[in-house]
């Protein structure tokens, strides 16, 4: 079976049992605060099993993108390892258990599949008696093949530290003795290549809390996981992942882009084609590279991939040319990557080109390094020196060792490791982005649906029942609320949370805010403990009251947002995506995937169009369709968002824009008023964000800016018309000052150089210096290093200056020692500046470097003088 069929085979084994196929949900669990990523087929119904969510159904199969990177260093060193797989699930929410589970995978696994049952074997939990007996007496397994693990093999989850979680039992298959022959004695169970686990049952019958106590499960189930790459290994007979067609069409042509074979280059190549699998997909969803978080694990995916590229001989960006043999082998499955594909491409390439010039500073740093340990007795690169490589310039281990011992050193790698692991442990700390309101003490008023919300038709709903109310521990003036019905909106999507009030006969209470979680609209409520009892009476009704100013002026700024991404498009192209928003009353922030700022030109033709569909007054329509049909007919989806399959709610201004959108909206797009810009900046690499205001918002803005000018004209003395040619003769008045100034400090500064080169030290027929001069700018510097270059004779030069707050540094060479390739200036002041933690570059004969670290200036001018003399003796 090649993958496709593989898939498709267990969606239809479990929808002959009765399981609702559910989509893969996001690579990004937006809903879940404990997860960077989905890292299980469970993630998207934890809610289910918690019995927080009402069940839409009892069964699903699924088939999940899922991305780890808790075995990243194993990642294409061993044959099972991988960052982005897929996961084949089925799930039981209250319905059957274990001895269904276990009976209809054997039933899949040895008749569908066919795998030969004399190589599975199964275990189970140590204390699991049901599972234990389920395979000895039901399935027959002898007693050989049902091993009992402890906890570390065979108790699962859960995923984010809180949720559902219990035994479970897995299956094995058995390679043959031959794949790990070092180890005649590996069994199931043990860390090796030869039994490959092929499917885990996870038995959920735990909800564990956040202070790590277990209790009963409110739907205990089935959560079965089988990964895909894996058991196509098994089915297609090979004994790595990396050979299956999975992979093996992708190896393929990274090979052809590295012009190297796959023979001798396993691992190299193995790593590139996996990472860019997950960059692919992760990219695609919106999450770009950044220095924390999710996007952290992305920068260092790509960082990783690169090296291994560079290993190879590559030296320009090479990733983004693999998106494409990614999309075509996933489109089918996956959709919504294709829809990724040129994000993902510009999101490569930008990245790729950031970091190769911070690989050659860290290729410059480490040479620094291993100098200094060739210098020192231990003959030993530090731990943290080796860590401060791999985490911020991106160098694997492997490669830091493999340098070293190329010249006689060693690598700390125990103190490395030190070091990694606080790393591990800071970004399990972060992985945590923010807290839910879990932990309330919840008092319930009355049962039956709740948080229905009826804000699209009425922002005034009477006779709501309060569901449930808690008090808020950190804030005791503060109590959540949970009605049958609302017409709040709960903050999501980027829109604020609606305020208003709760009124009840003559009782008035505030809610100061409202948010969403899961399927629950949580009113705030401004309320003091006395209040608590007027919550408690299940007979009391109350009048729910959205403020309706605030609403309309939130109304406008949302549907401005759909204007503005839809006017992007058409100015900037299609790869333009949501990246993230804000909708407030007052403004709106709008992030989106684009790879540099935007001129004038692009800003006002963006504002143009957006107010020539104000101007219009279209009617702004809503209706709903499956997902599937909405993205069928090319609605905008936002990326990473999970959706409703069989419903969704689609925001449609005809001829113009057409997005999945739960927020609310005006009739018409007249009702905005007005669309100003802001501003327009960058967020991170690759995200712009832009500020805009409508409305009566726009209205001040522009008297704002009135009053500015009128400020301006009053003290230049001029009129609007002639107050920008006011500025610009003041500031050729302060240009020509600031030249004076410059030619007064050359002048200074030739006197100075002067002495330095009085000092100049010679080797055999040349010269060099190294010191410190004076120089306002950095051309100053150039100029200063050009005199140095002409009466040097035959040598060169670090020169040092203090430029405002930056220390600078810059090497010359002379033409001749330049041209003979005898000394470079660009590789002499990288390896200057690198003694700092700094970084530098530019050509042979000149080349402009900064410092980090300015105290260790003074040892990166003592190494100049040792790399100028050493290079001029074998000149």
């Amino acid at each position: 079976m090649n993958a496709n069929e593989i898939r498709q085979t267990f969606i239809d084994f479990y929808q002959s049992k009765d399981h609702k196929f559910v989509k893969s949900a996001p690579l990004v669990p937006h809903d879940d605060p404990t997860l960077l990523f989905t890292s299980a087929g469970m993630v998207q119904f934890k809610d289910l099993y918690a019995g927080t969510q009402e069940l839409p159904y009892t069964r699903a199969v699924t088939v999940q993108k899922c991305l780890r990177v808790t075995d990243i260093d194993e990642v294409g060193r061993t044959p099972r390892h991988d960052t982005f797989f897929e996961m084949l699930g089925h799930f039981s929410f209250g319905d059957y258990f274990k001895r269904e589970a276990i009976r209809w995978n054997w039933e899949l696994f040895t008749q569908v599949y066919g795998i030969d049952a004399a190589r599975l074997t199964a275990s189970v939990f140590t204390d699991d008696d049901e599972a234990y007996d389920v395979w000895r007496h039901e399935i027959g397994l002898p007693e050989e093949k049902v091993v009992r693990l402890g906890a570390d093999d065979n108790f699962w989850g859960p995923a984010g530290g809180t949720g559902a979680c219990g035994p479970c039992s897995e299956l094995y298959y058995d390679l043959g003795p031959e794949v790990d022959r070092g180890r005649p004695d590996a069994k199931p169970g043990d860390d090796c290549n030869r039994f490959v686990e092929v499917g885990n049952f996870v038995f959920p019958q735990f909800d564990r809390q956040s202070d790590g106590t277990d209790r009963p499960l409110k739907h205990r189930g089935i959560d079965t996981g089988i990964g895909l790459e894996r058991l196509a290994m098994v089915l297609q007979g090979k004994t790595s992942i990396f050979h299956t067609d999975l992979f093996g069409p992708l190896i393929q042509r990274a090979a052809e882009v590295c012009d190297q074979p796959y023979e001798g280059n396993e691992v190299a190549l193995n790593i590139i084609a996996d990472h860019v699998r997950a960059l692919t997909f992760a990219l695609g969803e919106g999450v770009l590279p950044a220095n924390e978080g999710r996007g952290y694990v992305i920068r260092r995916l790509i960082r990783r991939a690169y090296v291994q590229g560079h290993t190879l001989g590559i030296t320009e960006p090479f990733l983004c040319k693999l998106v494409d043999p990614v999309v075509e082998m996933m489109r089918g499955p996956y959709p919504e990557v294709a829809e990724g594909r040129e994000r993902a491409i510009l999101a490569l390439e930008n990245e790729e080109e950031r970091f190769r010039a911070t690989l050659e500073q860290g290729l410059g740093r480490l040479q620094s390094i291993l100098r200094r340990a060739e210098q020192d007795a231990s003959r030993t690169v530090p731990g943290e020196e080796a860590f401060v490589l791999y985490d911020t310039y991106g160098l694997p281990l492997d490669v830091i060792r493999d340098m070293a011992h190329a010249q006689d050193l060693r690598v700390d790698e125990e103190g490395f490791g030190h070091h990694m692991a606080e790393q591990k442990e800071r970004s399990r700390a972060a992985a945590t982005f923010g807290q839910d309101t879990a932990g309330l003490e919840w008092t319930v008023v009355s049962e039956g649906e709740h948080s229905r919300f009826r804000g699209h038709e009425t922002p005034d709903v009477a006779g709501c029942r309060v569901r449930r109310f808690a008090q808020v521990p950190e804030a005791r003036d503060r109590i959540v609320v949970i009605l049958d019905s609302t017409p709040f909106y709960g903050e999501s999507g980027g829109q604020l949370g609606d305020t208003g009030e709760l009124r009840s006969n003559d009782v008035r209470l505030e809610v100061v805010d409202t948010l969403r979680t899961g399927a629950e609209v949580r009113h705030i409520v401004a309320a003091a403990a006395s209040d608590t009892a007027l919550l408690a009476d299940a007979e009391r009704t109350w009048q729910a009251r959205v403020d309706a100013e605030r609403r309309d002026a939130i109304r406008q700024h949302h549907t401005a947002t759909h204007l503005l991404q839809a006017s992007l498009r058409r100015v900037l192209g299609d790869h333009v995506a949501q990246a993230g928003s804000l909708v407030a009353p007052e403004r709106l922030r709008f992030d989106f995937t684009h790879f540099s700022a935007l001129s004038g030109a692009e800003k006002e033709e963006v504002e143009r169009i957006a107010n020539e569909m104000i101007q219009a007054n279209v009617p702004v329509e809503v209706r709903f369709s499956t997902y599937d049909d909405a993205i069928r007919e090319g609605v905008t989806a936002l990326f990473g968002e999970k959706y409703d399959a069989e419903s969704v709610r689609r925001v449609r201004i005809p001829g113009f824009s057409e997005e999945l959108c739960g927020g609310t909206h005006v009739a018409a797009t007249g009702q905005i008023g007005a669309l100003v810009i802001l501003e327009e900046s960058a967020v991170a690499a690759g995200t712009r964000r832009i500020e805009a205001v409508c409305g009566q918002a726009a209205i001040g803005q522009v008297q704002r800016l009135r009053q500015r000018l009128t400020d301006a004209r009053r003290m230049l003395g001029a009129s609007a018309d002639e107050v920008t040619g006011k500025i610009e003769g003041l500031m050729r008045e302060v240009s020509s000052l600031r030249k004076g100034l410059a030619k007064a400090r050359r002048g200074e500064g030739v006197s100075h150089l002067d002495t330095l080169l009085s000092g100049a030290e010679e080797v055999g027929d040349h010269r060099f210096l190294v010191g410190s001069v004076q120089a306002g700018s950095v051309d100053e510097l150039r100029e200063l290093g050009d005199r140095v270059r002409q009466r040097l004779g035959s040598g060169g030069a670090v020169l040092c200056a203090e430029i405002g707050p930056k220390t600078s540094f810059l090497a010359v060479i002379t033409d001749e020692l330049a041209k003979a390739k005898k000394i470079r200036a660009d590789e002499l002041v990288r390896a200057v500046a690198g003694v700092t933690g700094g970084s530098g570059g530019g050509r042979p004969h000149m080349a402009l470097g900064g410092a980090a670290d300015r105290a260790r200036v003074p040892e990166a001018l003592e190494e100049a003088r040792r790399l100028l003399r050493a290079a001029l003796e074998q000149a």
